[in-house]
């Protein structure tokens, strides 16, 4: 069974017992901070299982992708060494959110593994938890299984929970065996429960029927009024026990992806003898599903949080494509055969894949001179090492983390030269790294007052907004709460718009009948459907109270503009650059726009002149500006444009301006493109590598703008004495002129600087000798009377005259020291940068540079012990 028919299968079981199908969330967790990616089925039903939203229908069934790299669940290391571990896969669950519980979820999960998928009984083996007789009983008298088919485990494997308190309970796994010929060499039994053994885990049936709580410093645990289930099997398992394979990367899943290797490298996964060659196949056949997946749902290559963890998968990813001799740039062609298995699951996730293509492109051309860069450290470390020493765990640690080298190459490199590594160093840097990390991590829990606000919209329902068609509205405060000096204003209806899809939030008044009672600063959502209105001077307002609130109307207009003109921004990029642009994030206020977009490189200005002649021409068309709700698939069939990665409901509200712009859109807008008035592009900048930033005015605000330029060029036009054509060629003239006279005024310095090495009076150097131990002459030269800006041009001159000598040229102004130090090509024992290094010490000083040449600068507060510093450490 092919692992399209087994994604069918398991969705049309449950649909006929009662379950909706809901869509894949996407891998980047929605309103969820806590998460680094979606890393199970349940994560998008979290709110139906702790009470705080109420599902239409209390059965549901899923096919939800999963990442599991970085964080608590991290398989990255262990890809491509293991059978069934990975990075990317497909967790298949069925949920029932208070009503059916274990008999049910035991009897569907045994009913559809052994009737409808046909897998024969005496292949499964069961685990429940050894304090659930109720499970225990179920499996054995009503399934039929044999008792001796089942085994009782702990709290480690068989008890699940969400986190220190919350929804937890018991758990039951179904496993399955691969035969006599994968044990382990222990009895058929509890010793092979393992997961990479003769039994393997496909499916975990998950009973929430507990709720752990906190009382004073103790947890404790009660039972849940209406029990839950939550439970998820791997589809790359089900795949491989219903395929007759061992490894899930011998299934059809990962097929097209080996085959696309094997051309690209020559090779055979199928038919090859080497260990290494399989695992290199399987991590990049791993890498390529989770980067792809990751990148087109809106995941940009990056330094930190999410977009770090995907650049070092596809920079392990491009380290075993040179492991197995591929040096072209290769990666991205590897994305087609990524959606040939996954493509008809997650329609959505295909239709991005230029852009996939695009940035797997860009990643891995900057990784392989990374690579050599790496490389080349590796070798001048190992050049320094003495007989019988460990390879610098430090250096490990700043190839890991500044060049991206996995660790597993550095220790590669070193076994094939019978060394080392200094690996506790190592540990030591990574885990000052983590503690850093987690200092200002952006996934962290933020839980502090979203139970009020959730507990506000359980009490009341959702904030009606008048926004869209209303500047005022009377409302009833339904919720009035003060967290640290501001309050927080809930009302039953708002015309406020609360911040949103790039969209800031709305500012204004809020009146009573004794005239105006309080000023809003800002509106938030906290939680969905929900407005918060903050307020430093709400004192007077009373729940109950009927109020009218008024939207501060100018900003609100201003931004309506900004937002509108970043639609057909983003259409008009599209349309210049190509279809891979895909938004990236957005801010849209009254006074400008920005707007973060998918492309490798910095924009022509011809390409922004197109750009902004796109918009204009929209603008000036005065296009109809119309906005309906209709389902998402209603959406994506009229051709609706959404923002990749974002999570929509079941409906959705299509923003249409005439035959330029259909987008999916919250936000507020204006009725006709000509109230747009103007657009400009004052900024184009690089965000993050393949993401490019435009900064943008529009309105009054660009008329402004563009005045002040108009009366900048008169300026210039009467300063220059010439007309406004002439004026670019005028500055040219005089930028040429400029550079002919520095190189003039450069070439006489240079004059100088060598006269007064040689000696002459014209700009005196004093330059002291110093004989070392090995032999070995030192020249210390004082250049303070040259300009900071000419001190390497001294060091050059002084070295042409003494080649065989190590020569330190310091410069001192004001509190600030600055130095250089060279070795002569004769000398490999002084070590420049080490020297500098430690000396800095004295004069709280910062610099760089190699063995044989080393800079920088500090605190000339220290001078004279900096000096003697200098010489001791040299004549060492």
């Amino acid at each position: 069974m092919r692992a399209q028919e087994i994604r069918n299968a398991f969705s049309n079981y449950f649909i006929r017992n009662g379950h909706d199908k809901h869509k894949s969330s996407s891998l980047v967790p929605h309103n969820d901070n806590t998460l680094l990616f979606a890393n199970a089925g349940m994560n998008q039903f979290k709110d139906f299982f702790t009470g705080k939203a109420t599902p239409s229908n209390r059965r549901a069934v899923t096919i939800q992708k999963c990442v599991r790299a970085g964080g608590k669940h991290n398989d990255l290391e262990n890809v491509g060494f293991t059978a069934r571990h990975h990075t990317y896969f497909e967790m298949m669950g069925n949920f029932s959110f208070g009503d059916y519980f274990k008999k049910d979820a035991i009897k569907f999960a045994w009913e559809l593994l052994t009737v409808d998928l046909k897998i024969p009984k005496e292949k499964l083996r069961v685990t429940v938890h050894e304090g659930d007789d109720e499970a225990l009983n179920i499996w054995h008298k009503d399934m039929g299984v044999p008792l001796e088919w089942i085994y009782k485990l702990g709290d480690k494997s068989n008890f699940w929970d969400m986190g220190d308190v919350g929804p937890c309970g018991p758990c039951t796994e179904i496993f399955f065996d691969h035969g006599p010929e994968k044990s382990t060499g222990t009895p058929p039994g509890l010793q092979e429960i393992d997961d990479e053994g003769r039994f393997v885990e496909i499916w975990n049936l998950v009973f929430m029927q507990y709720e752990k709580y906190r009382e004073g410093d103790e947890i404790k645990r009660k039972s849940l009024p209406k029990p839950s289930v939550d439970t998820g099997g791997g589809l790359e398992r089900f795949a491989a026990a219903l395929q007759g394979k061992y490894y899930n990367y011998d299934t059809d899943l990962f097929e097209p992806i080996m085959n696309a290797i094997e051309k690209l490298s020559g090779k055979n996964y199928y038919t090859t003898t080497s260990d290494d060659v399989k695992s290199s196949f399987r991590v990049i056949a791993d890498h390529i599903r989770s980067s792809t997946m990751l990148i087109t749902d809106g995941v940009i290559p990056a330094n930190d949080g999410r977009g770090y963890v995907l650049r070092r998968i596809i920079r392990r990813a491009v380290r075993h494509l040179e492991l197995l001799g591929i040096k072209d740039i290769t990666f991205y062609k590897l994305v087609p055969a990524v959606f040939e298995s996954l493509g008809m699951e997650y329609p959505d996730n295909a239709s991005n894949a230029a852009l996939a293509e695009k940035l797997l492109k860009l990643e891995e051309e900057k990784f392989r001179k990374t690579l050599n860069t790496g490389l080349d450290l590796i070798k001048g470390e190992l050049a320094a090492l003495k007989p019988g020493q460990a390879f610098s765990g430090d250096v490990a640690f700043k190839l890991y983390d500044t060049f991206g080298f996995p660790l597993d190459l550095t220790e590669v490199i070193l076994r094939e030269k019978n060394l080392t590594l200094d690996t506790k160093a190592f540990d030591v840097a990574m885990d000052k790294q983590k503690a850093n990390s987690k200092k200002g991590s952006k996934f962290k829990v933020q839980e502090d007052n979203l139970k009020l606000f959730y507990g506000i919209k359980e009490k009341s329902g959702d904030t009606v907004f008048t926004g869209y068609t209303e500047n005022e509205s009377k409302a009833k405060l339904i919720a009035k709460e003060e967290i640290n000096g501001v309050y927080h204003l809930v009302f039953d209806r708002t015309p406020f718009y609360g911040e949103g899809g790039g969209q800031v939030g709305d500012k204004g008044e809020v009146f009573g009948k004794e005239g105006k009672l309080a000023t809003v600063s800002d509106t938030q959502k906290p939680v969905d459907g929900l407005h918060d209105h903050l307020s430093e001077d709400a004192d007077a307002l009373e729940v109950g109270q009927e109020y009218t609130l008024k939207i501060n109307r100018e900003e609100r207009e201003l931004t309506k503009r900004n937002h509108s003109a970043t639609h057909l921004l983003q259409s008009a990029l599209m349309k210049v650059l190509g279809s891979h642009v895909k938004q990236a994030g957005s801010s849209v206020g009254p006074d400008r726009l920005r707007f973060d977009f998918t492309h490798s490189e910095a924009l022509k200005l011809s390409e922004i002149q197109q750009v902004e002649e796109l918009v204009n021409a929209s603008i000036g068309r005065h296009l109809p500006v119309s906005s309906d709700v209709m389902s998402k698939d209603q959406a994506t069939q009229k051709g609706a444009m959404a923002l990749f990665g974002e999570k929509y409901g079941d409906k959705v509200r299509v923003l249409t301006m005439g035959d330029f712009s259909i987008e999916l859109c919250g936000g507020t807008h204006v009725t006709n493109t000509g109230d747009i008035g103007a657009f400009k592009v004052i900024v184009e900048t690089a965000l993050a590598s393949g993401v490019r930033r435009i900064e943008a005015i529009t309105s009054s605000t660009a008329m402004d703008w563009l005045l002040k330029r108009s009366a900048l060029l008169a300026d210039l036009e009467r300063d220059f004495g010439v007309k406004e054509e002439k004026v670019l060629e005028k500055i040219s003239s005089l930028q040429l002129e400029n550079r002919s006279k520095a190189k003039i005024i450069e070439e006489t310095n240079e004059k100088i600087i060598a006269a007064a090495v040689a000696g002459e009076p014209m700009k005196k150097i004093v330059i002291q000798q110093e004989s070392l131990k090995s032999g070995l002459q030192l020249k210390i030269a004082d250049a303070s009377t040259c300009a900071a800006s000419e001190i390497k041009t001294v060091m050059d001159k002084i070295q042409d005259k003494y080649p065989q000598d190590v020569v330190f040229v310091h410069h001192t102004e004001g509190e600030k020291l600055s130095c250089v130090l060279r070795r002569p090509k004769n000398d490999s024992q002084t070590d420049c940068s080490a020297i500098l290094k430690e000396a800095f010490q004295l004069i709280d000083g910062k610099g760089g540079g190699k063995a044989d040449n080393a800079q920088g600068s500090g605190n000339a507060k220290n001078k004279i012990q900096f000096l003697s510093k200098i010489l001791a450490l040299v004549n060492k």
